[in-house]
């Protein structure tokens, strides 16, 4: 009898687009769970009853365990620094500072205003890098300012919010002074401009975390209808239209509101009929 030999490698080797969706797979399940576990510490650490085990821990003879208190006592103080920071900035997403710009040229003689608007993202679950607005006043004897620096995104339309909330006082001179006497400028409001940045920016970054909870919703492979979805991105520099792409041939089109939340879908087959089914089913994503 001839012997037969049992093959342990099997008939079928996996692909190599099931290999990178399995390893996909894998690091995304590695990023949720080192999520969870930085939550998790967050939590236990901002405890007050753990704080106060720590704070009141007596250090043991065995110079190792008494490291590793000294390094958890340092991580809880660390704890409780980040935990003020983030409560001020969630509580005060914009804040004012005084600063001095360093041109010997400068006007008023570098007294700058600065602002700080603050985002947070819901996808990360951490705080966007701030943006800054800086002002100054051209006119010492005057207290209208206008904007000298800013880390504004460009498609916040910051030139048109600051031509509505910080107009610039009218040029005054001999031969205009009698007709410009009865008209009474336009005040500035500084407050308001700030929250309508704010609001902006906050509705900016809602809506690129939706496009990319709406991409991992579409590529992950979760929904039979979202099989074969080859690319998600956003037409214009705003985030608000979103334009998802098949690898059927299908094409559709999402527009995206202020909070992030999808509005309006449509999506179209190869066959130039919508897709209502789908439609629906990247309304409920």
């Amino acid at each position: 009898m001839e012997s037969q030999e049992t093959s342990l490698i099997p008939e079928t080797q996996p692909s190599e687009e099931q290999l990178d969706v399995e390893i996909s797979r894998i690091r995304e399940q590695i990023k949720a769970l080192s999520q969870r576990r930085s939550i998790l510490s967050s939590a236990l650490l901002s405890s007050p009853s753990t704080q106060f085990l720590i704070a009141h821990a007596t250090p043991p003879s065995d110079s190792q365990k008494s490291t590793r208190i000294s390094i958890l006592q340092a991580r809880a103080k660390a704890q409780v620094r980040q935990n003020t920071q983030n409560l001020h900035r969630m509580c005060a997403g914009a804040t004012m500072f005084e600063s001095k710009d360093p041109d010997p040229h400068a006007v008023d003689d570098g007294r700058i205003i600065g602002v700080r608007i603050e985002a947070f993202s819901q996808g990360s679950k951490t705080f966007h890098p701030p943006y800054y607005l800086l002002l100054n006043r051209p006119n010492p004897t005057s207290p209208a300012v206008k904007i000298h620096r800013h880390t504004i995104p460009p498609c916040i339309p910051l030139p048109a919010l600051a031509a509505r909330y910080l107009p610039s006082p009218p040029a005054t001179s001999n031969t205009n002074t009698n007709k410009n006497a009865t008209k009474q400028p336009k005040p500035q409001d500084l407050s308001r401009l700030v929250r309508e940045l704010r609001r902006k920016i906050v509705g900016y970054h809602r809506r690129q975390d939706a496009i990319v909870g709406l991409r991992e919703e579409l590529r992950g492979g979760r929904r039979n209808a979202s099989d074969g979805v080859r690319d998600v991105s956003a037409v214009d520099a705003e985030g608000q239209d979103v334009k998802i792409e098949w690898a059927d041939g299908m094409i559709g089109r999402v527009r995206m509101g202020e909070d992030g939340r999808v509005e309006k879908v449509a999506v179209i087959g190869e066959d130039g009929k919508r897709k209502r089914g789908v439609e629906k089913m990247i309304q409920e994503a």
